[in-house]
Protein backbone atom coordinates (compact mmCIF):
# COMPACT_ATOMS: atom_id res chain seq x y z
CA UNK A 1 0.00 0.00 0.00
CA UNK A 2 1.26 3.47 -0.90
CA UNK A 3 -0.06 6.62 0.77
CA UNK A 4 0.91 10.04 -0.53
CA UNK A 5 0.17 13.69 0.25
CA UNK A 6 0.02 16.21 -2.59
CA UNK A 7 -0.33 20.00 -2.54
CA UNK A 8 -1.71 22.16 -5.34
CA UNK A 9 -3.37 25.51 -5.99
CA UNK A 10 -6.77 23.87 -6.52
CA UNK A 11 -8.45 20.48 -6.27
CA UNK A 12 -8.28 19.79 -10.00
CA UNK A 13 -4.49 20.03 -10.04
CA UNK A 14 -4.25 17.94 -6.88
CA UNK A 15 -6.40 15.19 -8.44
CA UNK A 16 -4.22 15.24 -11.56
CA UNK A 17 -1.10 14.72 -9.44
CA UNK A 18 -2.72 11.82 -7.55
CA UNK A 19 -3.84 10.06 -10.74
CA UNK A 20 -0.39 10.55 -12.25
CA UNK A 21 1.37 8.94 -9.26
CA UNK A 22 -1.15 6.29 -8.10
CA UNK A 23 -3.31 5.66 -11.16
CA UNK A 24 -7.05 5.84 -11.76
CA UNK A 25 -7.86 3.51 -8.85
CA UNK A 26 -6.42 5.87 -6.24
CA UNK A 27 -8.55 6.53 -3.13
CA UNK A 28 -8.75 10.00 -1.53
CA UNK A 29 -8.50 9.72 2.25
CA UNK A 30 -8.68 13.39 3.22
CA UNK A 31 -8.78 16.82 1.62
CA UNK A 32 -7.90 19.99 3.51
CA UNK A 33 -7.16 23.63 2.65
CA UNK A 34 -4.03 25.09 4.27
CA UNK A 35 -2.44 28.50 3.64
CA UNK A 36 -4.52 29.06 0.51
CA UNK A 37 -3.55 25.68 -1.08
CA UNK A 38 -5.31 22.35 -1.38
CA UNK A 39 -3.73 19.28 0.28
CA UNK A 40 -4.98 15.77 -0.48
CA UNK A 41 -4.00 12.50 1.18
CA UNK A 42 -4.54 9.49 -1.09
CA UNK A 43 -3.73 5.78 -1.23
CA UNK A 44 -3.72 2.97 -3.75
CA UNK A 45 -5.08 0.49 -1.19
CA UNK A 46 -8.42 -0.78 -2.53
CA UNK A 47 -9.02 -3.40 0.18
CA UNK A 48 -12.64 -3.62 1.41
CA UNK A 49 -13.60 -1.64 4.48
CA UNK A 50 -13.68 -3.43 7.89
CA UNK A 51 -16.95 -4.88 9.14
CA UNK A 52 -19.15 -2.51 11.15
CA UNK A 53 -18.92 -2.59 14.93
CA UNK A 54 -21.26 -4.78 17.04
CA UNK A 55 -23.28 -1.67 17.87
CA UNK A 56 -25.14 -2.07 14.57
CA UNK A 57 -26.12 1.17 12.86
CA UNK A 58 -24.57 3.37 15.52
CA UNK A 59 -21.41 4.95 13.96
CA UNK A 60 -18.14 5.23 15.77
CA UNK A 61 -17.73 8.42 17.84
CA UNK A 62 -14.64 9.39 15.85
CA UNK A 63 -16.59 8.94 12.62
CA UNK A 64 -19.37 11.18 13.92
CA UNK A 65 -16.84 13.78 14.94
CA UNK A 66 -15.24 13.75 11.48
CA UNK A 67 -18.57 13.71 9.60
CA UNK A 68 -20.07 16.60 11.59
CA UNK A 69 -17.00 18.79 12.05
CA UNK A 70 -17.21 22.34 10.60
CA UNK A 71 -15.14 23.34 7.55
CA UNK A 72 -11.37 23.77 8.06
CA UNK A 73 -11.64 21.95 11.36
CA UNK A 74 -12.85 25.07 13.21
CA UNK A 75 -15.84 25.25 15.49
CA UNK A 76 -18.99 27.20 14.67
CA UNK A 77 -18.10 29.65 17.43
CA UNK A 78 -14.68 30.35 15.90
CA UNK A 79 -16.31 30.86 12.50
CA UNK A 80 -18.74 33.37 13.92
CA UNK A 81 -15.94 35.17 15.70
CA UNK A 82 -14.24 35.70 12.34
CA UNK A 83 -17.35 37.13 10.67
CA UNK A 84 -18.32 33.88 8.90
CA UNK A 85 -21.64 32.10 9.04
CA UNK A 86 -22.09 28.31 8.79
CA UNK A 87 -24.44 27.18 6.05
CA UNK A 88 -26.17 23.92 5.25
CA UNK A 89 -23.83 20.98 4.82
CA UNK A 90 -21.15 22.37 7.13
CA UNK A 91 -19.71 24.71 4.47
CA UNK A 92 -18.47 28.15 5.18
CA UNK A 93 -20.60 31.05 3.99
CA UNK A 94 -19.65 34.45 2.60
CA UNK A 95 -18.27 36.86 5.26
CA UNK A 96 -21.06 38.79 6.90
CA UNK A 97 -20.27 42.45 6.30
CA UNK A 98 -21.15 45.34 8.55
CA UNK A 99 -23.96 47.60 7.26
CA UNK A 100 -22.59 50.05 4.70
CA UNK A 101 -24.06 52.86 2.69
CA UNK A 102 -24.35 52.50 -1.07
CA UNK A 103 -23.09 49.64 -3.16
CA UNK A 104 -20.17 47.30 -2.96
CA UNK A 105 -19.84 45.95 -6.51
CA UNK A 106 -16.80 43.91 -7.47
CA UNK A 107 -16.07 43.48 -11.18
CA UNK A 108 -14.21 40.19 -11.75
CA UNK A 109 -13.36 39.90 -8.03
CA UNK A 110 -11.81 36.51 -8.61
CA UNK A 111 -9.82 36.12 -5.37
CA UNK A 112 -12.67 35.85 -2.87
CA UNK A 113 -14.90 33.98 -5.30
CA UNK A 114 -12.13 31.50 -6.16
CA UNK A 115 -11.52 30.82 -2.47
CA UNK A 116 -15.24 30.21 -1.93
CA UNK A 117 -15.52 27.86 -4.92
CA UNK A 118 -12.34 25.99 -3.98
CA UNK A 119 -13.76 25.54 -0.46
CA UNK A 120 -16.96 24.16 -1.99
CA UNK A 121 -14.90 21.72 -4.04
CA UNK A 122 -12.97 20.69 -0.92
CA UNK A 123 -16.18 20.09 1.04
CA UNK A 124 -17.69 18.09 -1.85
CA UNK A 125 -14.71 15.74 -1.95
CA UNK A 126 -14.59 15.61 1.87
CA UNK A 127 -18.28 14.63 2.10
CA UNK A 128 -17.76 11.90 -0.50
CA UNK A 129 -14.66 10.63 1.32
CA UNK A 130 -16.61 10.45 4.59
CA UNK A 131 -19.47 8.59 2.96
CA UNK A 132 -17.04 6.16 1.38
CA UNK A 133 -15.45 5.54 4.78
CA UNK A 134 -18.82 4.75 6.38
CA UNK A 135 -20.28 2.71 3.50
CA UNK A 136 -18.19 1.61 0.53
CA UNK A 137 -14.54 2.72 0.27
CA UNK A 138 -14.34 1.42 -3.30
CA UNK A 139 -16.37 4.31 -4.82
CA UNK A 140 -15.32 5.11 -8.38
CA UNK A 141 -12.58 7.72 -8.81
CA UNK A 142 -14.01 8.51 -12.23
CA UNK A 143 -17.20 9.77 -10.56
CA UNK A 144 -15.14 12.18 -8.48
CA UNK A 145 -13.39 13.38 -11.61
CA UNK A 146 -16.78 13.97 -13.26
CA UNK A 147 -17.80 16.15 -10.32
CA UNK A 148 -14.58 18.14 -10.57
CA UNK A 149 -15.14 18.65 -14.31
CA UNK A 150 -18.65 19.94 -13.63
CA UNK A 151 -17.35 22.33 -10.98
CA UNK A 152 -14.65 23.59 -13.35
CA UNK A 153 -17.34 24.29 -15.97
CA UNK A 154 -19.39 26.14 -13.36
CA UNK A 155 -16.36 28.18 -12.36
CA UNK A 156 -15.73 29.11 -16.00
CA UNK A 157 -19.35 30.21 -16.53
CA UNK A 158 -19.31 32.41 -13.41
CA UNK A 159 -15.94 34.00 -14.19
CA UNK A 160 -16.22 37.79 -14.35
CA UNK A 161 -19.72 37.98 -12.84
CA UNK A 162 -20.63 40.90 -10.60
CA UNK A 163 -21.00 40.23 -6.88
CA UNK A 164 -22.70 42.49 -4.38
CA UNK A 165 -23.77 42.18 -0.77
CA UNK A 166 -27.53 41.84 -0.11
CA UNK A 167 -27.82 45.51 0.86
CA UNK A 168 -26.53 46.42 -2.61
CA UNK A 169 -29.51 44.79 -4.33
CA UNK A 170 -31.68 47.86 -4.79
CA UNK A 171 -32.84 50.18 -7.54
CA UNK A 172 -29.50 52.06 -7.55
CA UNK A 173 -27.52 49.01 -8.72
CA UNK A 174 -27.83 50.01 -12.38
CA UNK A 175 -26.37 53.45 -11.60
CA UNK A 176 -23.13 52.11 -10.08
CA UNK A 177 -20.10 53.29 -12.10
CA UNK A 178 -18.60 49.84 -12.83
CA UNK A 179 -22.00 48.53 -13.98
CA UNK A 180 -22.61 51.54 -16.24
CA UNK A 181 -19.14 51.30 -17.74
CA UNK A 182 -19.47 47.60 -18.51
CA UNK A 183 -22.91 48.17 -20.01
CA UNK A 184 -21.37 50.90 -22.20
CA UNK A 185 -18.97 48.30 -23.61
CA UNK A 186 -15.71 48.83 -21.70
CA UNK A 187 -13.93 45.58 -20.90
CA UNK A 188 -13.89 44.23 -17.31
CA UNK A 189 -10.08 44.15 -17.53
CA UNK A 190 -9.69 47.88 -18.17
CA UNK A 191 -12.38 48.71 -15.57
CA UNK A 192 -10.41 46.70 -13.02
CA UNK A 193 -7.09 48.26 -14.07
CA UNK A 194 -8.44 51.82 -13.60
CA UNK A 195 -10.77 51.10 -10.69
CA UNK A 196 -8.57 52.96 -8.18
CA UNK A 197 -9.37 56.23 -9.97
CA UNK A 198 -13.05 55.78 -9.02
CA UNK A 199 -12.52 54.91 -5.36
CA UNK A 200 -14.55 57.08 -2.98
CA UNK A 201 -16.42 58.95 -5.76
CA UNK A 202 -20.15 59.10 -6.45
CA UNK A 203 -21.57 57.49 -9.57
CA UNK A 204 -21.26 60.33 -12.11
CA UNK A 205 -17.98 61.60 -10.68
CA UNK A 206 -16.59 58.05 -10.77
CA UNK A 207 -17.51 57.67 -14.45
CA UNK A 208 -15.86 61.01 -15.29
CA UNK A 209 -12.71 60.01 -13.38
CA UNK A 210 -12.58 56.71 -15.28
CA UNK A 211 -12.97 58.45 -18.65
CA UNK A 212 -10.15 60.89 -17.88
CA UNK A 213 -7.87 58.08 -16.67
CA UNK A 214 -8.64 55.96 -19.75
CA UNK A 215 -7.99 58.88 -22.12
CA UNK A 216 -4.68 59.58 -20.40
CA UNK A 217 -3.69 55.92 -20.73
CA UNK A 218 -4.70 55.62 -24.40
CA UNK A 219 -3.07 58.85 -25.63
CA UNK A 220 0.63 59.02 -26.57
CA UNK A 221 2.24 61.71 -24.42
CA UNK A 222 4.79 62.82 -27.04
CA UNK A 223 2.98 62.53 -30.35
CA UNK A 224 4.79 65.58 -31.79
CA UNK A 225 8.10 63.71 -31.58
CA UNK A 226 7.25 61.98 -34.87
CA UNK A 227 7.90 65.26 -36.68
CA UNK A 228 11.45 65.49 -35.31
CA UNK A 229 12.54 62.25 -36.96
CA UNK A 230 14.54 61.95 -40.17
CA UNK A 231 12.92 58.59 -40.95
CA UNK A 232 9.23 57.87 -40.34
CA UNK A 233 8.16 54.26 -41.00
CA UNK A 234 4.42 53.62 -41.34
CA UNK A 235 3.44 50.02 -40.54
CA UNK A 236 0.13 48.17 -40.27
CA UNK A 237 -2.03 45.49 -41.78
CA UNK A 238 -3.13 45.45 -45.41
CA UNK A 239 -6.06 47.80 -45.91
CA UNK A 240 -5.36 49.81 -42.76
CA UNK A 241 -4.72 53.01 -44.70
CA UNK A 242 -0.90 52.98 -44.45
CA UNK A 243 -0.26 54.57 -47.86
CA UNK A 244 -2.73 57.41 -47.29
CA UNK A 245 -1.39 57.94 -43.77
CA UNK A 246 2.23 58.11 -44.98
CA UNK A 247 1.18 60.70 -47.57
CA UNK A 248 -0.69 62.77 -44.97
CA UNK A 249 2.33 62.78 -42.67
CA UNK A 250 4.52 63.97 -45.56
CA UNK A 251 1.96 66.68 -46.36
CA UNK A 252 1.93 67.76 -42.70
CA UNK A 253 5.72 68.16 -42.79
CA UNK A 254 5.47 70.41 -45.83
CA UNK A 255 2.29 72.28 -44.84
CA UNK A 256 3.65 73.27 -41.42
CA UNK A 257 7.08 74.24 -42.70
CA UNK A 258 8.83 71.43 -40.84
CA UNK A 259 10.79 70.42 -43.91
CA UNK A 260 10.75 71.12 -47.65
CA UNK A 261 13.12 68.30 -48.59
CA UNK A 262 10.97 65.21 -48.24
CA UNK A 263 11.05 61.85 -49.97
CA UNK A 264 7.92 59.70 -50.02
CA UNK A 265 9.00 56.07 -50.25
CA UNK A 266 7.68 52.51 -50.41
CA UNK A 267 9.56 49.58 -48.82
CA UNK A 268 8.22 46.19 -49.86
CA UNK A 269 8.84 42.65 -48.75
CA UNK A 270 9.82 39.73 -50.93
CA UNK A 271 7.23 38.91 -53.58
CA UNK A 272 5.28 42.18 -53.07
CA UNK A 273 4.98 44.54 -56.02
CA UNK A 274 5.85 48.24 -56.07
CA UNK A 275 3.28 50.69 -54.71
CA UNK A 276 2.26 52.94 -57.61
CA UNK A 277 0.00 55.02 -55.33
CA UNK A 278 3.05 56.40 -53.54
CA UNK A 279 4.42 57.77 -56.81
CA UNK A 280 1.05 59.36 -57.64
CA UNK A 281 0.78 61.02 -54.23
CA UNK A 282 4.37 62.26 -54.45
CA UNK A 283 3.66 63.93 -57.80
CA UNK A 284 0.53 65.50 -56.32
CA UNK A 285 2.55 67.01 -53.44
CA UNK A 286 5.52 67.88 -55.65
CA UNK A 287 7.87 65.56 -53.71
CA UNK A 288 10.48 63.02 -54.62
CA UNK A 289 9.48 59.37 -54.51
CA UNK A 290 11.41 56.12 -54.41
CA UNK A 291 10.89 52.43 -53.73
CA UNK A 292 13.19 49.66 -52.50
CA UNK A 293 13.17 46.28 -50.76
CA UNK A 294 12.58 46.30 -47.01
CA UNK A 295 16.11 44.97 -46.42
CA UNK A 296 17.56 48.12 -48.03
CA UNK A 297 15.87 50.54 -45.62
CA UNK A 298 18.96 51.43 -43.57
CA UNK A 299 21.06 51.94 -46.71
CA UNK A 300 18.39 54.07 -48.45
CA UNK A 301 18.07 56.57 -45.60
CA UNK A 302 21.83 56.94 -45.29
CA UNK A 303 22.16 57.79 -48.99
CA UNK A 304 19.91 60.86 -48.83
CA UNK A 305 19.85 64.08 -46.82
CA UNK A 306 16.06 64.32 -47.19
CA UNK A 307 13.56 63.38 -44.54
CA UNK A 308 11.98 60.13 -45.61
CA UNK A 309 8.40 58.94 -44.99
CA UNK A 310 8.19 55.21 -45.79
CA UNK A 311 5.10 53.09 -46.40
CA UNK A 312 6.27 49.67 -45.13
CA UNK A 313 4.54 46.85 -47.00
CA UNK A 314 6.26 43.71 -45.67
CA UNK A 315 5.80 40.93 -43.14
CA UNK A 316 6.02 41.95 -39.50
CA UNK A 317 9.26 40.02 -38.86
CA UNK A 318 11.00 41.59 -41.90
CA UNK A 319 9.71 45.04 -40.94
CA UNK A 320 10.95 44.65 -37.35
CA UNK A 321 14.41 43.59 -38.47
CA UNK A 322 14.78 46.41 -41.00
CA UNK A 323 13.50 49.18 -38.72
CA UNK A 324 15.65 48.06 -35.78
CA UNK A 325 18.70 48.07 -38.12
CA UNK A 326 17.83 51.63 -39.22
CA UNK A 327 17.56 52.72 -35.59
CA UNK A 328 20.95 51.26 -34.91
CA UNK A 329 22.50 53.28 -37.77
CA UNK A 330 20.68 56.59 -37.23
CA UNK A 331 19.93 56.50 -33.51
CA UNK A 332 16.57 55.79 -31.85
CA UNK A 333 15.52 59.46 -31.69
CA UNK A 334 15.85 59.93 -35.46
CA UNK A 335 13.61 57.01 -36.43
CA UNK A 336 9.89 57.10 -35.64
CA UNK A 337 7.39 54.30 -36.22
CA UNK A 338 3.69 55.00 -36.80
CA UNK A 339 1.23 52.11 -36.76
CA UNK A 340 -2.02 52.52 -38.74
CA UNK A 341 -5.07 51.05 -36.95
CA UNK A 342 -8.45 51.50 -38.71
CA UNK A 343 -11.20 52.94 -36.54
CA UNK A 344 -13.52 50.00 -37.24
CA UNK A 345 -11.08 47.30 -36.09
CA UNK A 346 -12.34 44.82 -33.52
CA UNK A 347 -10.78 44.58 -30.07
CA UNK A 348 -9.29 41.21 -31.04
CA UNK A 349 -7.69 42.64 -34.20
CA UNK A 350 -6.30 45.64 -32.28
CA UNK A 351 -4.76 43.35 -29.68
CA UNK A 352 -3.20 41.18 -32.39
CA UNK A 353 -1.79 44.11 -34.37
CA UNK A 354 -0.39 45.87 -31.30
CA UNK A 355 1.44 42.72 -30.23
CA UNK A 356 2.98 42.27 -33.69
CA UNK A 357 4.86 45.58 -33.48
CA UNK A 358 5.07 45.90 -29.69
CA UNK A 359 8.88 45.76 -29.73
CA UNK A 360 9.03 48.97 -31.80
CA UNK A 361 6.73 50.89 -29.39
CA UNK A 362 5.01 52.65 -32.31
CA UNK A 363 2.88 55.75 -32.13
CA UNK A 364 -0.61 54.60 -33.11
CA UNK A 365 -2.64 56.48 -35.71
CA UNK A 366 -6.39 55.81 -35.79
CA UNK A 367 -7.36 55.91 -39.48
CA UNK A 368 -10.65 55.95 -41.40
CA UNK A 369 -12.46 57.66 -38.53
CA UNK A 370 -14.88 59.28 -40.99
CA UNK A 371 -16.08 55.80 -42.00
CA UNK A 372 -16.46 54.12 -38.61
CA UNK A 373 -16.03 54.96 -34.94
CA UNK A 374 -13.77 53.44 -32.33
CA UNK A 375 -16.05 52.06 -29.62
CA UNK A 376 -15.41 51.41 -25.90
CA UNK A 377 -14.35 47.77 -26.42
CA UNK A 378 -11.70 48.81 -28.95
CA UNK A 379 -10.50 51.70 -26.77
CA UNK A 380 -10.19 49.21 -23.90
CA UNK A 381 -7.89 47.07 -26.07
CA UNK A 382 -5.82 50.14 -27.01
CA UNK A 383 -5.47 51.06 -23.34
CA UNK A 384 -4.28 47.57 -22.37
CA UNK A 385 -2.17 46.62 -25.42
CA UNK A 386 -1.33 49.79 -27.36
CA UNK A 387 1.71 52.03 -26.97
CA UNK A 388 -0.25 55.27 -27.30
CA UNK A 389 -2.55 56.92 -29.85
CA UNK A 390 -0.96 60.05 -31.29
CA UNK A 391 -2.62 60.77 -34.64
CA UNK A 392 -6.23 60.88 -35.85
CA UNK A 393 -7.24 60.88 -39.50
CA UNK A 394 -9.96 60.00 -42.02
CA UNK A 395 -9.87 58.67 -45.55
CA UNK A 396 -10.01 61.98 -47.43
CA UNK A 397 -8.30 65.40 -47.42
CA UNK A 398 -4.60 64.69 -47.88
CA UNK A 399 -3.68 68.27 -46.96
CA UNK A 400 -4.90 69.20 -43.49
CA UNK A 401 -6.26 65.71 -43.02
CA UNK A 402 -4.35 64.74 -39.90
CA UNK A 403 -4.77 65.81 -36.25
CA UNK A 404 -2.73 65.35 -33.08
CA UNK A 405 -4.62 63.30 -30.49
CA UNK A 406 -4.89 64.88 -27.02
CA UNK A 407 -6.24 63.65 -23.70
CA UNK A 408 -9.01 66.32 -23.36
CA UNK A 409 -10.36 65.59 -26.86
CA UNK A 410 -10.49 61.84 -26.27
CA UNK A 411 -11.98 62.24 -22.77
CA UNK A 412 -14.75 64.43 -24.20
CA UNK A 413 -15.40 61.85 -26.92
CA UNK A 414 -15.60 59.04 -24.33
CA UNK A 415 -18.02 60.93 -22.07
CA UNK A 416 -20.30 61.76 -24.99
CA UNK A 417 -20.48 58.09 -26.00
CA UNK A 418 -20.98 56.90 -22.40
CA UNK A 419 -24.07 59.12 -22.05
CA UNK A 420 -25.74 57.58 -25.11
Amino acid sequence: MTTITVSASDTAQAMDKIVERLGDDAMILETIKRDGRIEMIATDDTAPAPLPSPRGDMPDEAELAFANRPANGRSADSLSANGLSAVEGGRTGIPQSKPVNGLDVNIGASTAFTDLLDQQMVETIKARSTADHLTDRTASTSSQMDILDELRDLRSMLNGMMLTRPEGLDVTLGHAAPVRLQQAGFSPQVIHALHHHMTGLDHDDAVDAFMNALADRVIHNHAESVFDAKLVCVVGSSGSGKTTLATKIAAYFKENGISERITLASATGQGIGQNEDIKSYARLLNMRSTDFGIGELATAIQETSNRMIVDVDAGSSDALEAILAARQHLGRGRVSVVQAVPGGSSATMITHQCRLFQKLKPLIALTKLDECETRPAELSALALEGSGVGLLTGTTAIVGGIAIATTPILAQYLKANADQ
